[in-house]
């Protein structure tokens, strides 16, 4: 009563404010008290949603500039922050149980898949959860047409589309075989050509003298790879149109997560102008005659003929199908594992940092791969075989700097792991929440063990192991990446004299942190400023 005395004493206006607040509270509380306590126990069947404090209606959009909005609601901030750490939040606080549950962005509720039984009903239910909706939405964003779409996408009197026909050779030219032996030898014989020290590119050193250079590991893991990788799949062909086309796939290796976040163009131009270089170079190699381009392995003239069967022949059309791709991992599991713009070159970033930080294990994986270094060049049989320390070491990198995420559209209802699942939402399998699971991997899954995979042998068939998706959508690029790494790392190794070297304004050598605020999808990168910096000479060996 006092209460009231004391309010109808304030001001009117004053008054006035007061009931405005205390009415958006009553409604505010009421909202929260109805979404995450009453209809979760009204509905025990549908997963149940991680609290977020901002309500979504249309009208709380603030900003909107070519019908681009930025909005603030639900877990838009804690993802864009860090999406893995939003996961990993939403899943303690459901206990740990691993149920699914939803995280709300931007308006969408999307299901969250921690579950490894979860996430093996989903592969096999390929009829009611879709895939095919986010491969459509992704090549639009390289520039396909509805038309181009159509019939890439059209099964009618066929058993399989043209993509999924695609993604079949795919697997033809990169599973171990004769086909893949054939782009290795290239590939593989491309790197060891360009690991000498005379051959180090000039993009990356900084500083030089006839002994030794001063490198950016970061620079000169991308630079070797990237080149050997677009000349073993297609010839010197497009390197001859597009001189700089490198730069253009680095560019857009580095920002193409902003087009595939929806980003608007005045966001993310580096992103677009990339995008639109890197279609053109494709365009101009495909307009050389055949005769000029030799060199492209089964595989790209397998996509090329193709186009031709399906009537795809405007030339932007094409180019922009086969820089698609190019990069068709980007669909298939979400993990930016590119197919010639590979992640390898994050890998390889990862793993020789993890070496020189840790100098003990250095001289093991050296002593261990000493048998392969045969006639200044590397057996890949041996390393492939024999040297169980260095497959745990490559499998360790993937677990702890490797964040996949695999996707699916429910396309009809459907209950997973006792969850009912509404058509029209999207469902994330954030394959790192399984890799960090202490009842499978150990209670030390915070730290870098290089032996975990090497004392564990099961963990690589286990279920909660997907650093490469699975199923339909398993990465067929896995097997060409790991030796991609095995022979980047030997010849580092046994070819160079390296020593860490300080960043600029720091007194020691420092391990490289992680970039978690970019949904990368795949293999992270360095925060900027991280990069690894190394003193390279000619090795006395």
């Amino acid at each position: 009563m006092a209460l009231i005395e004391l309010v109808t004493a304030l001001p009117e206006s004053i008054q006035r404010s007061v009931q405005t607040i205390v009415t958006i509270s009553a409604l505010y509380l009421s909202w929260r008290l109805w979404r995450f306590s009453i209809s979760p126990v009204l509905h025990p069947n549908q997963p149940r949603p991680f609290p977020y404090l901002v309500p979504y209606t249309p009208c709380e959009r603030i900003l909107m500039i070519n019908n681009a909005c930025v909005q603030v609601f639900g877990h838009i901030v804690s993802m864009a922050q860090n999406a893995g750490a939003t996961f990993t939040r939403g899943r303690e606080y459901f206990g740990n149980t691993r149920e699914i549950f939803t995280i709300t962005v931007m308006g969408e509720d999307m299901y969250i898949a921690t579950s490894p039984g979860d996430v093996v009903a989903v592969y096999r239910d390929t009829q009611k959860l879709d895939f095919d909706a986010f491969i459509k939405d992704v090549m639009h964003d390289f520039g396909c047409t509805n038309e181009t779409l159509e019939k890439m996408f059209d099964s009618t009197g066929k058993p399989k589309h043209w993509m999924d026909k695609t993604h079949d050779d795919f697997k033809l030219q990169m599973h171990p075989g004769d086909r893949l032996k054939s782009v290795e030898t290239q590939f593989l014989g491309n790197i060891d050509r360009r690991m000498n020290f005379d051959s180090i590119p000039g993009t990356c050193i900084l500083e030089s003298t006839r002994d030794s250079k001063l490198v950016s590991l970061w620079s000169w893991t991308w630079i070797v790879l990237a080149e050997a990788a677009t000349q073993a799949f297609f010839g010197d062909g497009i390197l001859q149109v597009a001189p700089s086309v490198l730069d253009d796939f680095w560019t857009f290796n580095l920002e193409a997560w902003k087009i595939h976040s929806k980003y608007p163009r005045f966001a993310a131009p580096k992103a677009f102008n990339a995008l639109e270089r890197s279609v053109a170079a494709f365009v101009d190699y495909l307009r050389l005659p055949k005769g000029q381009r030799p060199g492209a392995c089964w595989l790209v003239e397998q996509l090329e003929r193709g186009m031709g069967e399906m009537g795809i022949s405007e030339p932007t059309q094409c180019g922009a199908m086969l820089f698609s791709l190019q990069n068709l991992q980007v669909f298939l599991i979400q993990t930016r594992q590119y197919l010639i713009n590979t992640n390898a070159y994050r890998q390889c970033f990862w793993c020789l940092s993890y070496l020189l930080h840790d100098k003990t294990l250095l001289d093991e994986i050296k002593k261990e791969i000493q048998p392969a270094w045969k006639h200044h060049t590397v057996d890949m049989h041996y390393l492939l075989n024999m040297c169980p320390l260095l497959a745990s070491f490559y499998e360790e990198m993937l677990r702890v700097n490797n964040e996949p995420v695999g996707i699916r559209l429910v396309a009809s209802s459907v209950t997973i792991g006792g969850k009912e699942l509404q058509p029209g939402r999207r469902l994330l399998m954030p394959y790192k929440q399984l890799h960090m699971d202490p009842f499978v991997f150990g209670t030390n899954v915070d730290s870098f063990d290089a032996r975990r995979f090497m004392n564990g042998k099961s963990l690589e068939r286990s279920t909660s192991w997907r650093p490469f998706g699975g199923a339909k959508t398993h990465c067929p690029g896995r097997f060409l990446a790991r030796r991609e790494v095995y022979m980047f790392l030997a010849l580092a190794i046994f070819r160079f004299d390296v020593k860490l070297v300080p960043r600029p304004g720091e007194n020691v050598p420092r391990f490289p942190r992680a970039d978690t605020s970019i949904p990368a999808g795949g293999l992270l990168p360095p925060k900027i400023g991280d990069d690894v910096f190394m003193e390279v000479r000619r090795s006395k060996l």
